[in-house]
């Protein structure tokens, strides 16, 4: 009878064993990331990536897959098994203002991804080369007002987070800018173009800003707030109180059907390495805002962006094709 109860009982344990998942995660896990080499978001990844990994004790992957506005990583997360072992990197351009570009885009943000965490923002700036007569924000306007489509703003294509900043700048400001739009293999040139005063108004990121300062003046920033590395410079909203800005920002997501304990604890490791001061210091010398939130917290700000910049796109008369 004892030997009979010794074996019921050992059963009941390896019975018990198998119903608990083993402990995650147990191998390493995958980020597909949309964000371009070397850009100051895919800087902001590799440093996420090297804090989590020590963290997590398993290796944090990144892969790029940054073609075809982010189908291609979308495909990638749809093939995975919703286990935490494959997630994705992306930025708003991709996760967002691109639904109101294509018809036939690949994926829906809501229905297809689990949200993890927003992990950091790029605010822009409004820049203009030094050659414009104005010194701040309100007589750009003024100036723009006196000389209605005379003056041309740049972007790296219809839909891209600077051409938002231009066409928004327009519908708060009542004014008639001339929008300049590039392709996207066209970048450098872009920024050469308004380094040079070719074209005068751009909305740079800090990485852009900086470098071509003094023949660029920075008016504003497309931000809730001052950066604390040009304190000077005073938010668009200072000007136009109503103003909404769509900063470039990068997100982790993982493919719908995600547990939500494993979406809790990567968006914890998310936020407990944005919060190392060696990681804040590096991203704000990128000028990148360090975030960090939980699931539900990112799943808010996307149908809060996707109303924005849909509300915008009517406006403008931007039109999926």
């Amino acid at each position: 009878m004892r030997v009979w109860r010794l074996a019921l009982c050992a059963t009941a344990a390896l019975a018990a064993g198998a119903a608990w998942p083993q402990a995650y995660p147990s191998k390493p896990i995958l980020v597909v990331s949309t964000a371009s080499p070397g850009s100051s978001g895919d800087a902001a990844l590799r440093l996420m990536a090297a804090k989590m990994s020590a963290s997590l004790g398993q290796p944090v992957v990144v892969e790029l897959k940054t073609a075809a506005r982010g189908a291609q990583a979308a495909q990638a997360l749809a093939r995975a098994g919703a286990d935490g072992y494959t997630i994705t990197y992306g930025t708003s351009g991709t996760y967002v203002n691109a639904r109101f570009l294509f018809k036939n885009l690949a994926f829906d943000v809501l229905k297809d991804f689990a949200p993890i965490s927003l992990a950091v923002s790029s605010p822009s700036y409004v820049a203009v080369h030094v050659s414009v007569p104005v010194n701040s924000l309100q007589e750009l306007i003024d100036y723009a007002k006196r000389n209605p489509g005379k003056l041309e703003y740049s972007s790296s294509g219809v839909g891209s987070v600077f051409h938002l900043a231009g066409e928004s700048l327009k519908l708060y400001a009542g004014i008639d800018l001339l929008h300049v739009p590039y392709a996207q293999a066209n970048f450098p040139q872009m920024v050469n173009d308004w380094a040079s005063g070719r074209v005068a108004l751009w909305f740079p990121t800090y990485a852009f800003l900086v470098p071509n300062m003094p023949k660029v003046r920075p008016l504003a920033i497309v931000d809730s707030q001052r950066s604390a590395r040009m304190p000077d410079v005073p938010t668009v909203a200072e000007t136009l109180p109503n103003f909404r800005g769509f900063p470039a920002w990068w997100a982790f997501f993982g493919p719908a059907g995600l547990p939500s304990a494993i979406a809790e604890r990567l968006s914890g490791e998310v936020r407990a390495a944005l919060k190392q001061p060696e990681v804040v210091a590096k991203l704000g010398d990128l000028g990148l805002t360090t975030i960090g939130s939980t699931p539900e917290e990112l799943a808010a700000y996307l149908r809060r962006e996707i109303d924005a910049v849909g509300s915008l796109a009517k406006a403008i008369g931007l039109e999926p094709e």
